[in-house]
């Protein structure tokens, strides 16, 4: 998949197209990028998507930004996944939103892009103000022979699944909800700091991580995995505070099982499996390493379902696996990576 930073190319010229922000690229998005597929392929021409990078919202929106459900990266390479033939990231400008939706269509879509066909979704909007609509959309392709469609939403329990349905899931700690409504299990990215080091001191050490490039789940204590090189490992992951010794600061720590080396200054992905509890203050330490090592081992179930059987296999998942099961992870990393392909 070629990726490019300007409309300006040959290759994209009379290509099918879809424009939006697709962050988290969820089951919403996939569907559009299906059809968007299909029809690029009755035409015979390339399948690209139109994106912006920051979010639009940084840009106009006078109040801070919702956070990201992906860093860019990840967006992009989550974007490949589908199949496209090319991504185009626009630098989102002041100046690019104050476009005409007139001269959106007619100079971008028709003059440089040339486009065959356009697929979006039914609250697709465009140009300055977002005066553009689906009614608009459709009545200027159908003057200049560009075929469309409009995809309709996905809903997942009678309500359509959207980037901000899936941040305020992640936010509330409902992970495998969000989980459910990207397809995939929710990801941040963030960089190994040095910590306390209270965890190494209890057997448990941990990589703490700050300027997380995502929206940050809600506090407590989750089973997911962290991405190191060519391998995924079980984590047990704790964002909040430490009330067993009176720290109210939140913090984001993860407990890598059976991984040791030096991260400090690396950019540590961590997937999220399902959330396992509450943040708790205990009565003592080795009441709190009983409950570490409950996590730990959860955390290798959960990872271990993953592996198996994704999504499926975590929402189906026995906690109470045999130390066996258990074992097939002990051992080695989990190598419970996304899939390559959309589910």
């Amino acid at each position: 998949m070629n990726v490019f930073s300007d409309c300006d190319r040959p290759e994209l010229r009379g290509c099918a197209l879809t424009i939006g922000n697709f962050d988290g690229v969820h089951r919403g998005h996939l569907a559009i990028l299906r059809r968007l597929r299909e029809l690029a392929d009755e035409e015979g021409v390339p399948a690209a998507v139109l994106t912006f990078d920051p979010h639009p919202a940084a840009v106009l929106a006078k109040r801070k930004p919702l956070s990201p459900l992906t860093w860019l990266e990840r967006r992009t390479a989550l974007l490949a996944e589908t199949g496209l033939d090319a991504v185009i990231i626009l630098s989102s400008t002041p100046e690019f939103f104050q476009t005409p939706a007139e001269d959106f269509f007619h100079g971008l879509l028709r003059e440089k892009l040339a486009i065959r066909a356009i697929v979006e979704g039914p609250d697709f909007r465009f140009g300055r103000k977002r005066e553009g609509d689906i009614r608009l959309l459709q009545e200027w392709c159908g003057k200049h022979g560009i075929r469309w469609d409009i995809v309709a939403p996905v809903t997942m329990e009678g309500h359509a699944i959207s980037s901000s349905r899936i941040r305020e899931a992640v936010l509330a700690g409902r992970i495998q909800e969000a989980n459910q409504m990207l397809s995939r299990p929710f990801a941040t990215l963030g960089t190994v700091v040095h910590g306390a080091g209270r965890g190494a001191a209890l057997g448990y050490p941990t990589a703490n991580l700050q300027r997380l490039r995502t929206a940050v789940p809600g506090t407590g204590i989750y089973a997911g995995a962290a991405k190191i090189g060519d391998h995924t490992f079980a984590a047990a992951i704790s964002i909040g505070g430490n009330p067993t010794f009176g720290e109210d600061q939140i913090k984001f720590e993860a407990f890598i099982c059976d991984f040791s080396g030096d991260l400090y200054g690396q950019d540590l992905e961590i997937l999220f499996f399902r959330r396992l509890r509450d943040v708790l203050r205990f009565e003592d330490v080795p009441a709190l390493l009983d409950r570490m090592k409950r996590d730990v081992e959860e955390s290798r179930t959960a990872a271990l379902a993953y592996l198996r059987g994704g999504l499926a296999g975590l929402n189906s998942q026995n906690t109470s696996s045999s130390t066996d099961e258990l074992s097939a992870v002990d051992d080695s990393p989990v190598d419970a990576a996304i899939p390559k392909t959309p589910c």
